[in-house]
């Protein structure tokens, strides 16, 4: 039987809502409920890459940044349980002069010009020995960056949380909030009604469906992503570090003694998720061999291994993006008692740890550790009114992902 009423009820056993529940369990709160309609992570969460990233320009995207990155650093001895966390550092590429110039400035912000520095061709070389840089390519090496397992995260958050009280019912679909006077004050599941002083709404994809059905317009659309790995390849270490490339939008990094491809730009696609049958699963999203074929020649330029590598996965899944890139997390205007957590902007297991902590801010009513204005849900005002416009948007967002960093 579920719970006939809880203080919060979080929506989502992704990154986003299991990170959410930890932090709130580990702020002292007790009564939560999360809900998933399969397992833990059986969502966009375990296709992802799970890269973290150091490298922020405005002050904002910088201290929340710095929290995540020093999270992972210490997930086990915060949280209690361990994950599959490497830092290995990362070689930021650029080719061209605009981006040369774009990575000289980030450098030397002066919050970051202490922890990175520039790099020849022949010492990227040495780190990451299949790959091949150009001549006059300008590397920048940021140490602080790595990569964890992302399913680690979001099992290792849901048990921390577990630890911590907090009750986690999987196989349990929400299929609507309850709304009274302004405010949400319930959700309603296939197996009955769970009444709540406060909802996370952390449903990934189907974030914007659930708003929808509120009268809201959530501007965040799932748009996929693909990557692939390789089986073994000599001379890959599980050490060397992540390999980012401007123009082309490409990052690999080592996976089980092989390589990790992924990239932006490559014919994106957004989704209406009413357009798919109710049970639709992420695992069965549709794969476009095209987007693979155009993604493998972009590396190989780069990393010549992978001519002859052989692809033993393919990972596909539906992070939600926003049309200037950044999370949405706030209460809406007018509507108490629910706070919409998305936006992941295929950075969601890097972002999980500020997300929660910002959550659990709100629902405390303790002092923000961060002014996390510029997340507000209501900033788009009355922009992109139509799912055609939003999605427009949004997918050209995402075709320029590594053409702006915050």
């Amino acid at each position: 039987m579920i719970p006939k009423s809880a203080n919060t009820v979080i929506i989502g056993g992704g990154v986003f809502g299991t990170g959410a529940a930890f932090h709130l369990s580990d702020a002292g709160q007790e009564d939560v409920v999360l809900l998933d309609r399969g397992p833990i992570a059986s969502g966009t969460s375990p296709q992802a890459a799970g890269q973290t990233g150091y490298l922020n320009v405005d002050p904002f995207a910088f201290e929340f940044g710095k929290y995540c990155a020093e999270f992972f650093e210490d997930f086990e001895q915060r949280t209690g349980r361990a994950i599959d966390f490497r830092q290995t550092g990362s070689l930021r590429v650029a080719l061209t002069e605009k981006f040369k110039d774009e990575l000289e400035a980030s450098a030397a912000v002066p919050h970051l010009k202490n922890e990175v520095e520039f790099i020849s061709p022949d010492k990227a070389r040495e780190l990451v020995p299949t790959f091949a840089p150009p001549a006059d390519c300008r590397i920048l090496s940021i140490p602080q960056d790595g990569y964890v397992e992302p399913k680690s995260v979001a099992v290792a958050f849901a048990a921390a949380a577990a630890d911590r009280g907090v009750e986690i019912r999987t196989r349990t679909e929400a299929t609507g909030l309850l709304v009274e006077d302004g405010r949400v004050t319930g959700v309603e599941t296939a197996d009955g009604t769970i009444e709540a002083k406060w909802v996370v709404l952390a449903a990934g994809a189907w974030v914007r469906q659930f708003g929808h059905r509120l009268g809201l317009n959530l501007h965040t659309v799932a748009v996929r992503h693909q990557a692939f790995d390789t089986g073994p390849i000599g001379d890959v270490s599980p050490g060397q570090p992540i390999v980012r490339i401007t123009e082309p939008q490409i990052y690999v990094r080592p996976e089980a003694g092989g390589l990790l491809v992924g990239g932006y730009g490559y014919r994106p696609l957004s989704f209406d998720m009413d357009d798919f049958d109710r049970r639709f699963e992420i695992s069965a999203l549709e794969a476009d061999p095209i987007y693979y074929q155009q993604l493998r020649d972009a590396a190989t330029a780069f990393f010549p291994a992978l001519s002859d590598a052989t692809i033993v996965r393919e990972r596909r899944g539906l992070p939600t993006m926003t049309p200037d890139g950044r999370l949405i997390l706030s209460e809406p205007a007018g509507l108490k008692g629910l706070i919409v957590l998305s936006g992941c902007c295929v950075g969601g297991v890097n972002r999980s740890p500020g997300t929660g902590r910002i959550v659990a801010d709100i629902i405390c009513g303790r002092e923000p550790w961060i002014d996390a204005s510029v997340l507000r849900v209501d900033r788009f005002g009355d922009d992109y009114p139509t799912d055609a416009s939003l999605r427009a948007h949004c997918e050209e967002f995402y075709a320029h992902q590594y053409h702006s960093i915050h």
